[in-house]
C-alpha cells in the first residue's frame, strides 16, 4: 500500500481557514482552572488493539470513553506521529500520539498526546508495544500523563481530506519516551508530521492545575 507522502502536503486540499495543527502559545491562551473542564477516561479492558492499515497512515481500533465534564465521547481510532504536530510555545517535541473520538452526534475530538524522550524518566508503555498490537486497550491509560492541563481550539484533522469543525484536546504535560523508542518512532513512521497552520484568529482555552 502506498502511504501519504509528507513532502507533498503544501499540495493538500483544505476546506477551511480554521486547520490543524497549531502552534500554542500557553502565555496568550485564554486560562481556566483544570476543575472547569474534566477528563476522565476509560479503556475497554478486555477488548485488544487492531492495525488497520491506510493510505493516509495506519489507524489502531480501540474503544473507549471519554468525559470531557459531562459530555460523552466515544473512542474510535488512534494513530502515531514522528515528531509532534502541535508546538508548545514555538517548540516541536518528538512524537505525538492522536485519539480520535465521535460523540452520539458524530461530532470529531481528537486528543492529542505530546511525546518527549528523557532519559531520566521511566518510560511507562513503549510506544512500539501499542502499533505492534502487543498490549490491550487498557494499558493505554500509561501514556497519559498524571497531569492533565490542556488546551482546547477548533481546527481541522491534519491528513486527507483535512476535515473541519475538529475539537482538539492537546495535553500539555508530555508522555515521556526512551531515545529506542524515539528510533522506532522515526523507522516505522518517518517525519510523518504536517506543519502548523495560521491560528487565524482562534481562541485558545488553558485548562490548567
Amino acid at each position: 500500500m502506498e502511504y501519504l507522502d509528507y513532502a507533498l502536503q503544501d499540495s493538500w486540499k483544505s476546506y477551511s481557514n480554521f486547520e490543524s495543527p497549531i502552534n500554542i502559545e500557553l502565555p496568550v491562551a485564554e486560562s481556566k482552572t483544570l476543575q472547569q473542564q474534566t477528563l476522565t477516561f476509560t479503556f475497554n479492558a478486555s477488548d485488544q488493539i487492531i492495525k488497520k492499515r491506510q493510505p493516509n497512515g495506519d489507524q489502531f481500533l480501540a474503544a473507549g470513553e471519554l468525559l470531557v465534564g459531562k459530555h460523552k465521547y466515544q473512542l474510535q481510532r488512534l494513530h502515531f506521529h514522528d515528531g509532534s504536530e502541535h508546538t508548545l510555545n514555538g517548540r516541536q517535541l518528538d512524537g505525538e500520539i492522536h485519539l480520535v473520538y465521535q460523540d452520539e452526534n458524530n461530532a470529531n475530538l481528537v486528543l492529542a498526546i505530546l511525546c518527549q524522550v528523557d532519559k531520566n524518566s521511566v518510560e511507562k508503555l513503549p510506544l512500539s508495544k501499542i502499533y505492534q498490537e502487543q498490549v490491550s486497550v487498557s494499558e493505554l491509560e500509561q501514556v497519559l500523563p498524571d497531569d492533565l492541563s490542556h488546551v482546547t481550539y477548533v481546527g481541522s484533522l491534519t491528513t486527507p481530506p483535512l476535515m473541519a469543525d475538529v475539537t482538539w484536546i492537546v495535553l500539555t504535560q508530555p508522555h515521556f519516551i526512551s531515545a529506542a523508542s524515539k528510533a522506532a518512532l522515526h523507522d516505522d513512521y518517518p517525519n510523518n508530521h504536517r506543519k502548523v497552520q495560521p491560528l487565524n484568529g482562534r481562541k485558545l482555552t488553558y485548562y490548567k492545575k
